[in-house]
């Protein structure tokens, strides 16, 4: 009650959902009206912590490797001109958002063929070297498991690992080109947040059954980039609290997940002064 208390107190904040699970049981959750536990709510970058899933999913199946170059996947759609750093690019340059892209938040906005823009997009570094957070970098990856498997994210997803956890009301936008736009634009309930939140703390496992193979959520969960602020992993971030990670998107979106204390929050909300500090209040009563 302390840390909803603090939520709601937050300034320039409208909380929408927030459920705690501990042990593997949900010990609280709230969802202020007009808001309720069957509403769906937009993800924003939590997206890409799914998309890693996905990657990890695939290359366990062997269709995929770290290593892989991003042009290979895409041929038809090379520039006329590939560049040394171009042809570099690598699956875990994307999970890491290190693949030397100048980034650009509104080509989204201009184009219909996001991946053969952003193929020829302008460069400003050697793939794995810089840090430069990019949403079109999941997106990239989002495409390439689509190539891979035949399937879009969300529909390799549902396959591998939401039918298995009784994850049903999902939506996902799609991109011009009819790939899942990966990143962002996920929809999905508090519940299944956290249920995706336990299974990471599980290690991919459910019920028994390996969904995500541990290896890679570990490796999801490790400190793969070391920044001035928070390290980051695949597709996820590091937190300053012992063993914590989070997948978070704008404005306020989190699934934490806290190995020590055996805990998962997550929280949807729409604020606008600075979610980090909402951290706080989990690390507070943990």
């Amino acid at each position: 009650m302390a840390f909803f208390d603090s939520l709601l107190a937050h300034p320039n904040t409208e909380i929408h959902s927030v459920m705690v699970v501990r042990h593997g049981k949900v010990v609280g959750e709230m969802y202020p009206k007009p808001f309720n536990a069957e509403y769906k709510h937009t993800q924003f970058s939590c997206s890409k912590t799914f998309v890693a899933a996905a990657v990890g999913i695939a290359i366990s199946e062997k269709r995929l490797r770290l290593d892989d170059r991003l042009v290979t996947f895409f041929p038809q759609q090379l520039p006329k001109v590939v560049s040394w750093n171009l042809a570099s690019i690598t699956i875990e340059d994307l999970l890491t958002m290190r693949s030397g892209y100048v980034v650009d938040t509104k080509m989204r906005e201009r184009s219909r063929q996001w991946i053969r823009d952003y193929l020829a997009h302008p460069m400003n570094g050697r793939p794995g070297k810089l840090f430069q957070y990019d949403s079109i970098d999941t997106y990239l990856l989002s495409a390439i498991v689509q190539q891979v498997t035949g399937m879009t994210v969300l529909e390799y997803l549902r396959q591998r690992v939401f039918s298995y956890m009784n994850i049903r009301d999902v939506m996902w936008e799609l991109s011009p080109e009819g790939i899942v736009t990966g990143g962002w634009g996920l929809y999905v309930q508090a519940e299944s947040l956290a249920k995706f939140g336990q299974l990471l703390l599980q290690r991919g496992q459910w019920h028994g059954r390996q969904l995500i193979p541990a290896s890679w959520v570990d490796a999801m969960t490790s400190a793969q980039v070391h920044n001035e602020g928070d390290d980051y992993g695949y597709q996820m971030w590091m937190c300053n609290y012992p063993t914590a990670v989070r997948a978070a998107g704008a404005y306020g979106q989190y699934i934490v997940v806290v190995p020590k204390q055996d805990v998962v929050v997550v929280i949807n909300q729409c604020t606008l002064s600075g979610a980090a500090v909402q951290l706080k209040h989990i690390w507070q009563n943990s």
